[in-house]
């Protein structure tokens, strides 16, 4: 099934549209958002589709970062992430969005939901981590999030500034904020 998930994903991300009465955007884009102790730095691509007219339409996107997050015990997580999101709004030179997304790279490999999941690691890399981390398996879902943003095209520059809510953890731990900001800088084809 996440295969399935996963594929489906990359499709929509690489499709293109091919009716008279649409406009696509193609972008690359550099990304960072973070709040007082945690950050996420990616690069990815972006495909808007649209209708003339209204300017009204979606956008899917995928990138690929490092994230640096703190959880509940003031401990310090690095992790790489591959994202997939879909954007739904008004896009023109000046937009407006809603937009939510999840980490394939949790998709793909860290599925907890399979009945015959367990957690093997009886031991951990530092003391803290043995002493405070509850060894039994634990919730640990898929991360994602949801936001909103808007953006500023000036020729083929595009600047977007965005707010988001993150569900992120990992294997007994849960990251202490979910509120990041962020901005990006993307080039647009």
């Amino acid at each position: 099934m996440k295969k399935i998930i996963v594929s489906l994903c990359l499709c929509l991300l690489f499709s293109l549209n091919a009716y008279a009465d649409k406009s696509n955007d193609y972008i690359i884009f550099v990304h960072h958002d973070a709040n007082e102790t945690d950050h996420y730095s990616t690069v990815g691509v972006e495909i808007i589709h649209r209708n003339y007219n209204t300017h009204l339409g979606f956008a899917v996107n995928s990138a690929i970062g490092y994230a640096r997050v703190n959880d509940t015990y003031n401990y310090e997580h690095g992790f790489i992430t591959w994202e997939a999101g879909v954007k739904i709004g008004y896009f023109a030179d000046f937009s407006l969005y809603a937009e939510f997304g999840i980490d394939l790279v949790e998709l793909a490999f860290n599925d907890r939901s399979d009945d015959d999941y367990q957690h093997h690691n009886n031991g951990y890399n530092t003391d803290f981590e043995n002493d405070n981390f509850d060894h039994r398996d634990s919730q640990n879902d898929i991360d994602g999030y949801i936001g909103i943003g808007s953006s500023l095209m000036i020729e083929q520059i595009k600047i977007t500034g965005f707010i988001r809510f993150r569900e992120i953890s990992g294997h007994n731990w849960q990251a202490e904020n979910n509120t990041f900001s962020g901005i990006e800088l993307a080039l647009v084809f």
